[in-house]
């Protein structure tokens, strides 16, 4: 495939979207409890500055977006159109086909990713408008956790998944990672949430005394869990 890839390493289905610094001392949040802290970064934002900078000095032709129908990489999209609003390059975007369950494109190999590049599509200018209108929609009213609903993105209680992890606890003793790992296989294809999630997640359900720890929390893989008895 031609042109300059640029990765946006995040995951907006959780976390503020209106500050670069805030959405970073969230996720420092997040990693309580999960591990160490390794991201040599103080704004979730520089990326995105990097993008526009690096497309003033390269002035290609066109911009490509690669995103599935899911709530992180549709969030994606309205914010690539916020962040580029404005710019004269088309703009095109690679979409996963509906035949295809597998709704992420995170986890196709780049092979079939470039068999997908033929089927771009453009993206009007009108389009790009809806699609940046949508994100500041979706950046003041959706809160710490998003969702993909027949085709739209919308907010929801950030306790919105803690049955799951509930569900996935004994009143045996198992290992966090494998409580963790069941509650991310349960969700939906087009909703699925990460393992640092689920895992701050069970920290709060922890210290609300409605699940039970053995061994150390500073990481996911280090304690094991139980249901809390009534």
């Amino acid at each position: 495939m031609p042109g300059i890839v640029l990765g946006i390493p995040d995951d907006l289905s959780h976390g503020p979207l209106d500050d670069g610094r805030t959405r970073i001392d969230y996720m420092r949040a997040c990693f309580h409890g999960y591990d160490d802290w390794f991201l040599d970064v103080t704004d979730a934002f520089a990326p995105w500055r990097e993008l526009v900078e690096g497309l003033d000095q390269e002035e290609p032709d066109a911009i490509l977006i690669w995103g599935g129908d899911n709530v992180s990489e549709a969030t994606f999209l309205a914010m690539a159109c916020w962040w580029l609003k404005g710019r004269s390059e088309q703009m095109f975007v690679v979409t996963i086909p509906e035949n295809d369950t597998r709704r992420y494109v995170a986890i196709h190999t780049p092979a079939e990713l470039a068999d997908l590049f033929p089927s771009r599509r453009e993206l009007p200018d009108a389009e790009r408008a809806n699609f940046a209108k949508d994100f500041a929609r979706i950046r003041d009213a959706t809160g710490l956790l998003r969702c993909w609903e027949e085709g739209r993105i919308i907010g929801a209680p950030i306790d919105r998944y803690d049955p799951l992890l509930l569900e996935a606890c004994a009143t045996n003793w198992a290992p966090a990672p494998r409580v963790v790992g069941t509650a991310m296989g349960r969700c939906g294809e087009r909703n699925s949430m990460s393992d640092l999630f689920f895992s701050s997640r069970l920290q709060v359900l922890i210290d609300a005394g409605r699940i039970e720890a053995n061994g150390t929390r500073d990481r996911l893989r280090e304690y094991a869990v139980r249901l809390a008895e009534a």
